[in-house]
């Protein structure tokens, strides 16, 4: 808050110091203030002009950044597009890795299982080996000794009951050979069948994985193929946007030289104020030749007449607050309910016209007149202007035809009233009709 006061104070004191300097060189000189005046209002006009220029550059400026603007969102939006469909083709072959890499763990574990079963069918196919080895041998043995030798075994038993002892111990001893051998077989046929599900089973398993693997990769090739489109667009819409900040740089420029030109303007202007103020000092009262009150026209105690006169005038705006709520206004706003377009605008109080001229970015076509005693006023927005500078009026005589120049949102008169060079409530100056 301090800086912000500090630099407003030194803002006001450069400008005092700048038409203390001014006022000193034409002392020097020899020139007249009003000559000065007119010298500071022809280099208004002159840097006004030169601010209509920019703002038409600006204008020529903003289409182009505008529609590049525009031009970068439309390519923006097929980015945003362009993006969204290599994502969804990413997910779909992220899903599709994800269903691979499944398959391919089923399959590492059939093989697995097909090699676990072909290792116990090998060494089952070892033990029917072993098992016939041990039945070949004792065959061959039983034929090299004939029938002779079950019966030997039989009839070389000490009594009858060792007799049926081996015979039931020969029964068991073939029938378990026949048993082993047979339910190895049985158990390498259960193996063989599995092992050939399981193969079968892996087959379907890598046809299934084939075709993810054709699916995986024909969504590389889709998404490859908007992948390199979306380069292409993001290369045009780099060149766009390098292109609109190129241009929004220009206008930022043809603003801070409208800005320069507009801070040129009010120095001048406080510099005219200033001369104002030392040409037409006062008491500030409403009193000579200007304030005969013979107008015709309602006359307040200030002796003042409304700058439209027309029933049903009314303020439409008051002094430094608009009805927005919004502060920082400098006068007072008139208008005439149906309609203020073209209506006659009057001089307050008699004097001379010490300021004619139009203004794009603030008073619009607007007029100044000195009153003596101290005492100015202006008006502002104008649809035209009917007197000229240096001008003598009267009070009452008609100098403009009220419009909508300048900075305005519709027709209205904008008076501003100023004693010794310090703006006023115009309220307390006027009365309505």
């Amino acid at each position: 808050m301090l800086l912000q006061m500090t630099k407003v104070y030194l803002k006001k004191f450069l400008a005092l110091l700048l038409v203390c300097a001014f006022l000193f060189s034409l002392a020097s000189q020899g020139v007249s203030a009003e000559d000065a005046a007119d010298a500071l209002r022809r280099k208004i006009e002159e840097n006004q002009k030169k601010i209509e220029q920019l703002h038409d550059q600006q204008a020529a400026q903003s289409e182009i950044v505008d529609a590049l603007k525009e031009q970068d969102n439309d390519y923006q939006r097929q980015l945003d597009a362009l993006n969204a469909e290599v994502d969804g083709y990413s997910a779909k072959i992220d899903a599709k890795s994800a269903e691979i890499d499944k398959l391919e763990k089923d399959i590492l574990s059939l093989e697995k299982e097909v090699d676990k079963i072909n290792k116990d069918i090998e060494n089952m196919n070892v033990e029917i080996e072993k098992t016939y080895d041990l039945l070949g041998e004792r065959l061959r043995a039983m034929y090299m000794a004939g029938n002779t030798s079950e019966i030997e075994v039989l009839l070389t038993a000490g009594d009858f009951s060792e007799f049926l002892t081996r015979s039931e111990l020969l029964r068991r001893v073939s029938k378990h050979d026949t048993d082993l051998v047979s339910g190895l077989k049985d158990e390498i046929k259960e193996l063989d069948k599995k092992a050939e599900e399981l193969e079968e089973k892996k087959v379907k398993i890598q046809e299934e994985k084939q075709k993810l693997d054709d699916e995986k990769y024909e969504l590389t090739i889709a998404r490859a193929e908007i992948q390199e489109k979306l380069d292409e667009v993001q290369k045009t819409a780099d060149a766009i946007e390098a292109q609109r900040k190129a241009n929004a740089k220009k206008l930022q420029d043809l603003v801070d030289m409208e800005e320069y030109y507009e801070k040129q303007n009010e120095e001048y202007a406080n510099t005219i104020d200033a001369l104002a103020r030392q040409a037409s000092q006062g008491s500030g009262t409403a009193s000579g030749e200007n304030f005969t009150n013979d107008s015709g026209f309602p006359v307040s105690g200030s002796g003042f007449i409304c700058p439209l006169q027309y029933p049903g005038t009314y303020v439409s705006a008051g002094y430094g607050t608009y009805p927005s709520g919004r502060t920082g206004h400098t006068g007072t706003d008139y208008c005439v309910s149906g309609g203020t377009m073209g209506k006659n605008v009057r001089a307050i109080a008699g004097g001379t016209v010490i300021l004619a001229k139009y203004q794009s970015n603030s008073y619009g076509n607007h007029i100044m007149i000195d009153h003596g005693n101290g005492i100015t006023s202006l008006y502002a927005h104008a649809s035209s202007l009917l007197v000229s500078v240096g001008q003598h009026v009267n009070q009452g005589d008609i100098i403009m035809l009220a419009g909508s120049t300048g900075n305005s949102t519709g027709a209205h008169v904008h008076l501003e009233i100023r004693i010794n060079g310090n703006r006023v409530n115009p309220a307390n100056y006027i009365v309505l009709p």
